[in-house]
């Protein structure tokens, strides 16, 4: 019975930890105002993976959009996408 629940609550919650094109957009739209990544965005090699690759929007649009005003988080997800950048180069 307990796995059944699981299972149900599984269901219930996987859409919601899904990224979609709206948290991406969002996200990218603040992450412009920052130099960092408006230096990606310059360049042509991370610009095209930035639009294209997946696994990179994916990232992008996992940065939880609350936390993103914070120098410390942005830190990471610098690194976090220079990461991902990488795998995608």
């Amino acid at each position: 019975m307990s796995i059944l629940l699981d299972l149900l609550n599984l269901a219930v919650y996987t859409p919601f930890l899904n990224v979609d094109e709206e948290d991406i957009g969002r996200n990218m739209k603040y992450l412009k105002k920052h130099h960092w990544f408006r230096s990606y965005l310059e360049d042509e090699k991370y610009r095209e993976i930035i639009i294209h690759h997946k696994e990179v929007r994916q990232c992008i649009g996992k940065f939880n959009r609350d936390q993103l005003h914070k120098s410390s988080y942005q830190k990471k997800c610098q690194r976090k996408l220079y990461k991902v950048l990488q795998k995608g180069c």
